[in-house]
């Protein structure tokens, strides 16, 4: 009997931006078996208007998902054929070049104040890519209190723990922070209102 072959969905979400070190390459780009379904959204790196995400499909996939379009909403054909045109011509790439550059002034900008403002008292880790770091906070506080206290500071930060099926054994909470979106202006009040918000909680 042929063992029923299982396929991976790879959602490479940040592939674009990758700030230290050389580029990853992609878990399907080094399948051989047919096996890895690749995923993506031009929403992050283009428009969230234009709402168009893609998929790189093995060919058995393929098969399978054009016998039943019915399940897949697709955007209209003109966004297609426009997004179609836009990469063909090479605007995309270019655009890559352009928004990779900007958010890695961005990156840089915002780990300088993170290690200027409160130094040895938080720790960040996945910074290497992507739109947000992950920041380990030197504080015998639990994360939601982080949140709710940045919140109440003026500052929106995330606790992606809350979304595990198992409880984080580290030792300290960890928060994420976003910076897409963010002018450098706006970077500095934010974190000199972390500060504020987390300065008599902090080890």
């Amino acid at each position: 009997m042929k063992a029923e072959q299982i396929s991976y969905i790879e959602d490479d979400y940040d592939g674009e931006f990758r700030y230290l070190g050389k580029s990853i390459p992609s878990l399907q780009s080094l399948d051989r078996e047919g096996s890895v379904i690749y995923i993506g959204t031009f929403s992050k790196v283009f428009t969230p208007v234009l709402r168009m995400n893609y998929m790189v499909l093995p060919p058995k996939q393929l098969e399978q998902v054009r016998a039943m379009p019915h399940l897949l909403a697709a955007p209209s054909r003109i966004e297609q054929w426009a997004m179609q045109h836009f990469i063909e011509q090479g605007h995309w790439y270019r655009h890559i070049r352009r928004k990779r550059n900007t958010y890695r002034k961005k990156h840089q900008h915002i780990l300088s104040l993170l290690n200027n403002t409160f130094g040895n008292r938080v720790e960040i880790t996945g910074h290497l890519a992507g739109l947000h770091l992950q920041i380990t906070v030197k504080t015998r506080q639990l994360a939601h209190v982080l949140v709710q206290r940045a919140a109440e500071n003026g500052v929106r930060v995330y606790d992606f723990h809350e979304t595990w099926l198992t409880e984080s054994r580290a030792e300290y909470p960890q928060i994420y922070i976003g910076f897409g979106g963010v002018s450098e202006k706006d970077m500095a009040i934010g974190i000199r209102q972390l500060k504020e918000a987390w300065s008599d909680i902090l080890e």
